[in-house]
């Protein structure tokens, strides 16, 4: 289940090197091993950076990624160096935030009873289960994708999790101009010419959003009807390039509606960009749908 996301193991250990929970995808756990070595090191730049600060330390062929949720605890996960880490540091806070809000008293006992924290293993894999279809929206990003904003997950978040005092700290007052840009109708790209900003950067807070679970994504999808003398007359009137007229020749009978504007230029080996601009220049001619890229389990995020 994990392979995807490419977590080897999650391990919860006390800032004394103390494991207080071990979860593998596999009958091998590296993580014990490894601590040995590594722990010191682990605390060390914890402490130096404060909670809250997630970091990582990477040797061969894997990474340690971990968080110091608070000076008592630390919460690391073995992953794979391809990975992700921009949905490992999410999937780390979430599970952090989770555990300690499960165990709340038990964390708070002298000597921690192991065994009460074993049921958290079911956690884990709802949670992995539910950022694997985060990688699935994420992965369908581009300028023709239309953002839509999970109003109650996003304010569930602003609520209980200091969401937007986040998002500003990542990425100042451009998060805040993006997220407000997002009307369920615009594009990434509408936004980007909209805001005038960089497109990089305005695809950047989007995947942020959607890694922390507020957005819905939907693809851009062009119909383009069967050809008739009056579209033909229409084509002539807008007097396209001979270059656009053949490219929307070819584009035609892969515009159904059901193929994204990224599928059909990939299709063609074209840009997506030029595809674009010409299907807008045929206006009203073009009809659109919007397929929702689907994928998530029903997990809440955003904290």
């Amino acid at each position: 289940m994990a392979d995807r996301l490419g977590v080897q193991e999650f391990m919860v250990i006390t800032a004394g090197g103390l494991p207080i929970f071990h979860y593998s995808r596999t009958d091998v756990r590296k993580m014990d091993s490894l601590l040995s070595g590594f722990l010191s090191a682990i605390t060390s730049f914890a402490t130096e950076f404060g909670e809250r600060s997630i970091r990582s330390l990477t040797f061969e062929g894997s990474e340690l990624l971990y968080e110091q949720f608070n000076p008592d605890f630390l919460f690391i996960f073995l992953v794979d160096t391809h990975a992700s880490k921009k949905v490992l540091r999410a999937i780390l806070r979430e599970l952090s935030r989770k555990f300690m809000a499960r165990y709340e008293t038990e964390l708070r006992m002298e000597i921690p009873i192991l065994d009460v924290f074993e049921d958290f293993s079911s956690e884990v894999r709802g949670v992995f289960l539910y950022y694997e279809g985060v990688l699935i929206i994420i992965s369908n990003l581009s300028a023709y994708v239309i953002p839509t904003v999970r109003k109650e997950i996003l304010d569930v978040a602003i609520r209980t999790g200091g969401f937007l005092d986040e998002l500003h700290r990542d990425f100042g007052s451009l998060g805040a101009r993006v997220l407000t840009a997002i009307d369920g109708d615009s594009s990434i790209h509408s936004i980007t010419r909209k805001l005038n900003i960089e497109e990089d950067a305005v695809s950047e807070v989007i995947e942020y959003l959607a890694i922390r679970g507020v957005l819905k994504i939907a693809k851009m999808c062009p119909i383009i009807e069967g050809e008739d003398a009056r579209f033909n007359a229409f084509l002539d009137l807008i007097g396209l390039p001979s270059k656009e007229y053949q490219l929307l020749e070819r584009a035609k009978h892969l515009c159904n509606g059901e193929r994204s504007v990224v599928d059909v230029s990939d299709r063609l080996g074209v840009t997506a960009e030029s595809l674009f601009e010409v299907l807008t220049k045929l206006g009203t001619e073009v009809n659109w749908s919007y397929i929702e890229v689907s994928g998530l389990a029903d997990e809440p995020s955003a904290n």
